[in-house]
């Protein structure tokens, strides 16, 4: 372990990459924030609060000699369809509208996911059934099916049925409608099928002892290929169901759990419904420092899909760099504590991850202390995805104009996914703003390929040239001038009905003033 922290301490040595190809060595960002500093607290990156757990370590009483994580800009949450409509017809939005109020006045946004089947931790009504579906779903001929499971009894949607799949869809036109010009609503998680709706029901197979089409039926019985009995939704559902979450919300970013390839293909190439999505789909993948974010199917060896080459693989793997991850830790199983968290690190940094989740992991549900040597390593995941922005500037005077340019770092393993302004201003000694201009830099382009041999992400830079013109005459007289740089948050629904306004970005940079801008170059006149 000490020799993994030896590794982990070297953030000073960076090998930046150029991304306009004109300086393949282009000089390190000086001033940068090391890894080692606090975290930066921006939205849709790092740790997020997940499922009302709060933030990890001051979450959990027995951490309170770890300092407290800085904060937060975004949550997850979890309602089921039996919350959401107690009556056929008849939908109650309370809990979403109280949960959108609460994070709003704590300055989060909120990721949502709507289950319609969970086999744990159950909500088990007084007939000991564990029950997510409404009531008019449960007592519909056909529309579910209840299997004994220890005692209780669990309804398990037939995910094919008319009857659901309809209700379901009305559910989702009526979410849309409400929620999709909401910007407190920042994340829609793809719904309605699967186990905790991500998609794959291995409950059947594992533990009830019901398997899936396997590989040789699937195709015949499903209508595509489905290799570990995991599966249960034909495509003919899948893709009236990928469509009903796409229609319903188009302007809000939509991320799916990966594990049915035939879902995937529709999210993220195949639908009809995505010509009017407004963002790319985003991957929401569970059993961080377990499983690999992306899954068996299109990286296991062993994956028909990988043996033949189908170019759905290369789709999902490059989407990890165009679009947000949200992760989820789980529960080590057999693997030693050590191994299990530097897994984690090592999938954020090569899979581009955006966020990672305040729960699930051994020490955010354990009542001792946190080893600190696996600490640094929860942190550094923690400290590693998403986007950390680094800059730095030189000004000349060319007339009456100043020219800028300025040098980007992403020190993170992801871009932001979302538009921000980056705004140039030459300030003078009393603090007056003597000229402005707005790049069209988009630090959404900024974002490098991943290794995780060295232990640390490798940054990817470029160069941005902008001229500060029209300034007054006789402006720019004799002393010393400030240039500074502010990332401004300009990420907006279309036809928002509520607004949300983040201040400008935190950078990797000491000097940030009241009013979120940080000195980047100085410029000497006369």
């Amino acid at each position: 372990m000490l020799a993994l922290l030896a590794v982990l301490g070297v953030a000073a040595a960076i090998t930046f990459v150029a991304l306009d190809g004109d300086d393949p060595e282009p000089s390190p960002i000086e001033g940068a924030l090391g890894y080692d500093a606090l975290d930066l607290v921006n939205p849709m990156r790092g740790q997020f609060d997940n499922i009302v757990t709060g933030l990890f370590p001051q979450s959990s009483p027995a951490q309170n000699a770890l300092p407290d994580w800085p904060g937060s800009r975004d949550a997850a949450i979890r309602l089921t369809w039996r919350q959401l409509e107690p009556e056929r017809g008849r939908y109650d939005f309370s809990l979403l509208d109280r949960a959108l109020d609460t994070y709003e006045q704590r300055g989060m946004r909120v990721a949502l996911r709507v289950s319609t089947y969970d086999s744990c931790c159950l909500q088990l009504d007084p007939g000991q059934r564990n029950l997510d579906v409404p009531d008019w779903v449960a007592e519909t001929p056909g529309a579910v099916e209840e299997i004994d499971r220890d005692g209780v009894t669990q309804v398990i949607p037939r995910w094919n049925d008319d009857v659901y799949l309809a209700g379901f869809e009305d559910l989702l036109a009526e979410l849309g409608r409400r929620y999709d010009t909401d910007e407190r609503l920042s994340i829609w998680e793809m719904s309605g099928y699967g186990d905790f709706g991500e998609n794959v029901v291995s409950l059947l197979r594992d533990q009830l002892g019901r398997p899936g089409p396997g590989p040789d039926e699937s195709e015949a019985e499903l209508g595509y290929f489905s290799q570990y009995e995991d599966q249960f939704i034909t495509a003919e559902s899948a893709e009236r169901l990928v469509a009903a979450n796409l229609r319903a919300f188009p302007r809000t970013q939509i991320v799916s759990a990966p594990a049915n390839p035939f879902i995937m293909a529709q999210l993220l190439r195949d639908s009809p419904a995505l010509e009017g999505v407004d963002h790319p789909v985003g991957v929401r993948s569970d059993c961080l420092g377990v499983l690999d974010v992306l899954p068996a199917w299109a990286s296991s060896s062993a994956s028909r899909y990988v043996e033949r080459d189908d170019p759905l693989v290369d789709l999902i793997t490059q989407r990890l760099r165009e679009a947000p991850v949200l992760t989820e830790w789980c529960q080590v199983g057999d693997l030693d504590p050590a191994d299990y968290y530097r897994a984690g690190l090592d999938a954020v940094i090569e899979r581009h991850v955006s966020m990672t989740s305040s729960s699930g992991f051994p020490d955010q549900l354990g009542d001792t202390a946190m080893d600190p040597d696996l600490y640094e390593v929860w942190r550094r995941a923690n400290v590693y995805a998403g986007y950390r922005y680094a800059t730095t500037a030189v000004a000349r005077r060319d007339g009456d104009a100043v020219d800028v340019e300025a040098t980007w770092s992403n020190l993170g393993v992801a871009s932001t996914h979302e538009q921000w302004r980056v705004v140039y201003r030459l300030v003078d000694g009393s603090g007056a703003v003597v000229a402005e201009q707005q790049s069209d830099l988009d630090l959404r382009e900024l974002v490098a390929d991943q290794d995780s041999s060295e232990g640390v992400p490798t940054p990817a830079t470029v160069r941005d040239e902008v001229a500060l013109g029209s300034i007054a005459e006789g402006a720019l007289g004799p002393g010393e001038y400030v240039v500074t740089a502010t990332v401004e948050w300009d990420q907006h629904k279309r036809d928002a009905t509520h607004r949300v306004d983040y201040p400008p970005m935190e950078l990797a940079l000491d000097g940030r003033s009241a009013d979120g801008a940080y000195r980047i170059g100085t410029l000497r006149v006369g």
